[in-house]
């Protein structure tokens, strides 16, 4: 892991964008469950292929991780979930093959604003041991799992077997015994480096299983695969998706600023006219005042009129009244 990211240091530059993600799952009974997730949608997970894919679980999570230390982390976590249980020959045995899966992506920026995609895929695969039922006393619910682990483990040395012998043809190599073999189609005679690590024991009375272990290694040895860089040109990497849903979400992003210039400009009108109407109303209210003071003045002149005129008929100028004056 301390490799990986120290290579991804190295090469970071501004033409180059890298993405790492992991998966840990487990294969127990046959069934494929996710390690890292929790509640019921974590077990009873099915292989699809497809063209584009290739060989992947159906439903397994994968998560973003950007140091050693949260891939440590999500290993934990998931150690904690796998299936074990006590047997006379080990108090913590696994129950269960578990597989980690690492996807390293890399986007290298061209000439003409081309994309190079390649990807890159590490398996870290923990097989449970292969088990005698007279050795372990194995009985009811762990002698279940005994067959189930016996059965996928010769199940892979049946495909070991069929990868290494001259006279088979690689197009019937019995991939699909197993979900265990199916799951590890790639690494097994695919487009990959694979390293296998075979665990014996020095004890005496382990003579036969380390005899087998050693001999199922020495077929193993003679597997050759052919291992070519995985480049990407259309948008099956992640990474690549990644880069036109950003650019989706900016363009999207750029079209609501817009529409929000749009709509404070719209708002900033409507302000204008709401105090326009507010002015207009106030001096529409201004005017009806004017036009009632107008009309209060108007009363009271012409009362004040009618006033002058009654008194002026009660004076008498040069011996007549006011009003029989020429």
């Amino acid at each position: 892991m301390e490799e990986i990211f120290k290579h991804i240091e190295h090469r970071a530059n501004e033409h180059s964008t890298f993405m790492v993600r992991a998966s840990y799952l487990q294969i127990y009974n046959e069934s494929i469950s996710d390690l890292l997730k929790a509640g019921d949608g974590r077990g009873s997970l099915q292989i699809r292929e497809d063209k584009k894919r290739g060989v992947f679980v159906e439903g397994l999570s994968e998560w973003a991780v950007r140091t050693p230390h949260e891939i440590y982390a999500l290993m934990q976590r998931g150690a904690t979930a796998r299936a074990t249980a006590a047997t006379k020959m080990n108090d913590v045995s696994s129950r269960s093959h578990a597989v980690f899966i690492m996807i390293v992506e890399q986007m290298i920026a061209g000439a003409s604003n081309t994309k190079q995609i390649r990807v890159g895929k590490l398996n870290l695969v923990d097989l449970a041991g292969s088990e005698r039922v007279r050795v372990t006393g194995a009985t009811g619910k762990r002698l279940e799992e005994c067959k189930k682990i016996n059965q996928s483990l010769s199940a892979l040395g049946n495909v070991i077997a069929a990868l290494t012998d001259p006279k088979q043809t690689r197009n019937h190599i019995p991939y699909r015994d197993s979900k265990l073999t199916r799951l590890l189609e790639d690494s097994l005679g695919g487009n990959c480096k694979t390293t296998m690590m075979a665990m014996i024991s020095p004890a005496y009375d382990s003579f036969a299983e380390s005899l087998s272990t050693l001999k199922f290694a020495t077929r193993a040895k003679k597997v050759k695969n052919e291992a070519r860089i995985n480049e990407d040109v259309d948008h099956r990497a992640l990474l690549r998706k990644y880069e036109l849903e950003l650019k989706k979400l900016r363009e999207e992003l750029e079209e609501r600023n817009r529409n929000m210039v749009d709509k404070e400009a719209i708002l900033k009108l409507e302000q204008q006219k709401k105090r326009a109407e507010e002015d207009k109303l106030a001096a529409i209210n201004a005017l009806e005042a004017r036009s009632r003071e107008y009309a209060i003045e108007r009363e009271e002149k012409e009362r004040l009129e009618e006033k002058i005129k009654a008194l002026d008929s009660q004076l008498l100028v040069g011996g007549k009244k006011i009003e029989d004056t020429p």
